[in-house]
Parts: structure tokens; C-alpha cells; sequence
């Protein structure tokens, strides 16, 4: 068979390999938008320290496009913070699923008024309210908000998701044709890596060994550059793949990648319900720091062995390649989106990799099923069982103190080495003078010098944290209160506006805590820490208008640094 007639049956037996799952009957699912849907980002994109749990739909690069609800339903979430969704709904379907509608700008009037209650009941910008049963009922097409940017957003879009209500799992909405998208462009490999496995101190050290780009052969089907690639005894392959959709330059994430050797299934990768306790795994699933540096994904084509994503099928196929001969072998990926466009990548391996040279020959066995403690130069290092997502050759340096510093700089590890779990890592500090023990803490160190906090507080000699980050660490000091700068000039007549604002900000320890007052009595200021601004919106059946009203807003930074401002501003009644 001729290698262009094999990839046509490939692409064609991939329907069979890589499924797509059936919409189950009862759902029912309208546009949230009024306009074309185009995406910014799918389910299933890699995100650091998570897989994106939904669809972000653009809307058309402004706020408060009208936002409707895609099923009948009702209120059974509302939560406004400043940071994740920002301000979010979540209504529940009889179908057994509840959509998610985020970074909304303003609620439906109704909701809006009762969450404003709640804020001031609470004293608290940030809620998460459980709405009386019955109370924000909705129709399909019914409007219940209005777009907006809010939270951790990098711009205006409505970030969607639906949800299992039993298991609050979310589901791969597009692949499950919930929405529709116009995609009709399949999955595009650009790069192959090669990792090998070899063993040091009891070690299993992960080596990326070769790095081959991905060419064309025709429509949906590539091979690499090199003929027949040279491989180790035991390793496994990762593959960079961009995933687009019609008219949007946005880079998203594949459906399903299946790895074949010799017609053999060796691998297969699924995306969807990822539930949120599990989607830190992502770190396990992407091959890093190369996916880190990537906009595509990068996807490991193994299972690593602290990994409990359930998307690997049952049995979980491991996806070692375990070449024990000399003869080469077929391999085959087969690559899908969630609109059914797939692609195939094939190649050949041969054993003839010899083991690389750089392995590290020192260092301290860390085991991922294993507690590790470390007690050593200043410095304390614990990792419970399952911290790692496979074990460490770890290695530890003590460099000399940085200028400004009160501790040894230490090199715990590597910064590109992702951790699933929290350990302790604790600094001596009893070089800290006692006036200044209050405000020290600890701060990571970049390979540019740049310093970070990293949190912490002294407390008998020690400072220690619970940390997800191997890195550079070292004890250094706080005393500079946060900024507060009004966007208004003091006394102004601000009878014609809807709002009032702070800009804030802090040089290292971050903003904590914040406390508007308007004559005396508590206010509700809304946190945008993206533009750092702090909004009050005129609320005159609390502060009726009439003369002039005095404003103070008090702003903590995380070492307890304050800054205070005092002034006032008039609000006349408005003409009749």
C-alpha cells in the first residue's frame, strides 16, 4: 500500500480509534450570545497548574454585550471576587447539568440589587451567595447579565462552562455538541521530543534527548524530518500541536491524541470531565519547562507516575516505549479536535540511542510515594508523600547572601520542575534585627535578580511556608506601606457622575486588606486588581445627595505596612 493510500485508511479508522462522545438526551442548549460564537480559548487547553474548564467566547472586544441563559433554569450560585471569574452565575438545568457564565460585567437587575444587599450585609466586595430556592428563575434566551472583564480575565470575553450538577465535573461542550463552532481546521503537529529514561541513584531521570520537526505530507497527514529516528531502551514521546478554529488567531487545546506502535495501541488521551480536584494534573500531562515556553500545548505522551487525571481510559495505558531489539518499529499518532477534524503523524523508531552524558551523578533521592524531610545550612525542606509527580534526583545549593537580604540565598531544586503538592520550607532568620521581625518574610530570587514574595512570617529564629515552587529563596524585609492615589480631586463636585476611584498598589508584600468608609459608615469599593483600581458606585438611598460627604479609604499590604487617605467630595441633588 502506498504511503498516501495508508494515510487515508489512517485518518479514516481514526473515527474508530479516537470517538466522540453522544450528547445524551434532555439537552437542549441555546447560544448564550446573540451574535456568531467565536472562540478565544476550549475545554481542555493547557494552563499551567490546570486544564481550562470551559469555552471563552469573544465579545467583539468590548463589555456588556447582553448575556442569555442557555437553558431553563434557575440561581443556585452567584459569586463576585476579584480574581477567578470575577462576577459569575451558575444556574442549574433540569437535564442534570448547571452552566457557568463568567467575567460578567453586571447581573440581571434583580440579582444585582440582592448581591448588592448581600456585600453590604457582609461588609465584603468578595461573596459567595446560595440564592433562596426559587427566587432568580430564567427562561432559554431569557437575559441574565451583561458581558464584561472581570476577575482573572486577559480581556472582554464570557467565559462558559457546563457542568455535571451531581459531580460538578465539567464537560467538553463543544466536542459534546452543546455549541456549535464553525471548525474546520484539523489539529496541526510542529514538534516531536524524545525523553528518555534512565536510572541514577535509584532514580528514574526523564531526559528530553531529540527534538524533530513535524513536515507535511498532504492534508492531515505528516511525518518527521531524520528517517528513522534513533531511540533508547525505555522513553516515551511529547508532541507540540496547534489546534485552531475558523476565523480566530487564538491558540487552543486538542481533543484526543492516540499513539499506536505497530497497530499496537501504546497510548490514548481524552479530555473531558476533568474535575477541578484533579486539574493541577495538568502539570503531569504537559511535558515542562517546553510547554511553558509554548502557546500550543504540549502534551506528554505518558503516564507519569503521581497522576490521577481520568482521562487516560481503563486500564490507563502507561505509553513507555520499550524498544528491546534491533528491528524498527511503526509509530502512529492520531490526533483530533473537538469538532471531529483529525490529523495523523507516522514515523519509524530503531534502538541506537546510547544513555546522555549530562545525567547528574549527585544529588538527594526523592520519591513520590515516599515522605522526604531535609535539615541542613540554615535551611528545612519537608514533602509529604505525593508531593511530586514523579520522583527527584533533588539538588540543593547554598549561594552567598544578596545585598539587602538577611539569609544565604538558597537554590532549592529547579524552578521549571512543576510540584502537585504543598511542602514546608522554612529559612533561618536570626539574622533579622528584632525591630524588623514583624515585617520579614520570604522571597523567591529570578536568575535575572528580580525578587517576589513568597510569604511567611518569623517566628522563633525560623521563617517558613508551604510552597508549590521549587526555586531560589531567602529571608528579606517589608516596611513600605501600600500606595493609595484618589483619581478625583479632593473636594470635587461629583454630582453628574455614577462613580468614585482609588488606584492602589504595593511594592512587594501585596495588598491584603482595604476599608472604604463614607461618612463613617462602611462602603462597598469594587477590587479590579488588573488596573490596581479600587470603584465605589454612588449609592444615594445609603448616602442621599446634599452637601459634602467625607471619604476615607485605609489599604494593609501582607506585612501588615498601612497608608490611610482622608478627604471629601459634594454631591448635589440633580435638578428638577
Amino acid at each position: 500500500m502506498s504511503w498516501g493510500a495508508l494515510c487515508s485508511t489512517l485518518l479514516l479508522a481514526a473515527q474508530s480509534y479516537i470517538p466522540h462522545p453522544a450528547m445524551a438526551t434532555g439537552f437542549d442548549f441555546g447560544s448564550p450570545v446573540a451574535f456568531p460564537v467565536y472562540l478565544s480559548a476550549n475545554y481542555g487547553e493547557m494552563r499551567g497548574n490546570h486544564f481550562h474548564s470551559g469555552i471563552d467566547i469573544k465579545t467583539q472586544g468590548v463589555i456588556n454585550k447582553p448575556i442569555r441563559a442557555i437553558a431553563d433554569g434557575e440561581v443556585v450560585r452567584i459569586a463576585v471576587s476579584p480574581w477567578g471569574f470575577g462576577k459569575a452565575l451558575y444556574l442549574q438545568h433540569d437535564n442534570g447539568t448547571t452552566s457557568v457564565y463568567g467575567h460578567l460585567e453586571r447581573f440581571d437587575a434583580s440579582i444585582e440589587r440582592y448581591i448588592h444587599e448581600r456585600q453590604y450585609a457582609q461588609k465584603r466586595f468578595a461573596v459567595d451567595v446560595t440564592p433562596p430556592a426559587g427566587m432568580f428563575v430564567f427562561k432559554r434566551g431569557e437575559q441574565i447579565a451583561l458581558s464584561g472583564n472581570r476577575g482573572s480575565s486577559g480581556g472582554p470575553h464570557l467565559h462558559l462552562e457546563v457542568r455535571e450538577t451531581n459531580t460538578q465535573r465539567p464537560l467538553n461542550l463543544v466536542a459534546r455538541g452543546m455549541i456549535a463552532v464553525k471548525d474546520t481546521i484539523a489539529p496541526r503537529p510542529l514538534m516531536l521530543y524524545y525523553v528518555s529514561v534512565d536510572t541514577v541513584l535509584g532514580v528514574p531521570i526523564h531526559t528530553v534527548r531529540q527534538r524533530y520537526k513535524v513536515r507535511t505530507q498532504g492534508a492531515g497527514r505528516y511525518t518527521v524530518d531524520g528517517g528513522t529516528l534513533k531511540v533508547a531502551p525505555v522513553g516515551y514521546f511529547a508532541l507540540e500541536v496547534e489546534e485552531k478554529k475558523n476565523e480566530t488567531s487564538n491558540p487552543m487545546g486538542v481533543y484526543a491524541i492516540e499513539e499506536r506502535v505497530d497497530e499496537t495501541l501504546n497510548f490514548r488521551m481524552t479530555l473531558d470531565r476533568i474535575g477541578f480536584d484533579v486539574g493541577r494534573y495538568c502539570y503531569a500531562a504537559a511535558l515542562y519547562p517546553q510547554a511553558r515556553h509554548s502557546r500550543n500545548g504540549v502534551y506528554r505522551l505518558v503516564k507519569l507516575p503521581h497522576n490521577a487525571l481520568p482521562v487516560y481510559g481503563r486500564p490507563a495505558l502507561e505509553g513507555l516505549l520499550r524498544v528491546e531489539d534491533a528491528e524498527s518499529h511503526t509509530v502512529e499518532m492520531l490526533i483530533a479536535d473537538d469538532c471531529e477534524n483529525r490529523s495523523v503523524l507516522r514515523f519509524t523508531v530503531q534502538r541506537g540511542l546510547e544513555a546522555p552524558t549530562s545525567l547528574p551523578t549527585t544529588g538527594l533521592p526523592v520519591y513520590w510515594d515516599q515522605e522526604f524531610n531535609y535539615r541542613d545550612q540554615g535551611l528545612t525542606l519537608s514533602l509529604p508523600r505525593r508531593t511530586l509527580y514523579e520522583s527527584e534526583l533533588l539538588q540543593i545549593k547554598v549561594r552567598d547572601t544578596l545585598p539587602g537580604t538577611y539569609s544565604p540565598l538558597y537554590e532549592v531544586h529547579d524552578a521549571e520542575v512543576p510540584v502537585f503538592g504543598a511542602m514546608k520550607l522554612g529559612i533561618e532568620a536570626t539574622a533579622v534585627p528584632e525591630r524588623l521581625r514583624s515585617k520579614a518574610l520570604l522571597a523567591t530570587v529570578g536568575r535575572d535578580g528580580s525578587r517576589s514574595a513568597a510569604g511567611g512570617a518569623w517566628e522563633g529564629g525560623w521563617i517558613q511556608i508551604e510552597t508549590r515552587s521549587f526555586g531560589r529563596y531567602c529571608v528579606v524585609v517589608d516596611t513600605i506601606a501600600p500606595r493609595i492615589v484618589p483619581q478625583f480631586k479632593n473636594g470635587e463636585n461629583y454630582s453628574s457622575r455614577k462613580t468614585i476611584s482609588f488606584t492602589i498598589s504595593d511594592n512587594f508584600s501585596g495588598i491584603d486588606t482595604y476599608t472604604g468608609t463614607i461618612d463613617g459608615v462602611w462602603a462597598l469599593f469594587e477590587y479590579d486588581p488588573k488596573r490596581a483600581m479600587l470603584t465605589h458606585y454612588f449609592d444615594d438611598a445609603r448616602w442621599p445627595t446634599g452637601g459634602t460627604h467625607r471619604i476615607e479609604l485605609v489599604v494593609r499590604d501582607g506585612k501588615g505596612n498601612r497608608s490611610t487617605f482622608k478627604g471629601t467630595y459634594l454631591r448635589t441633588p440633580a435638578a428638577k
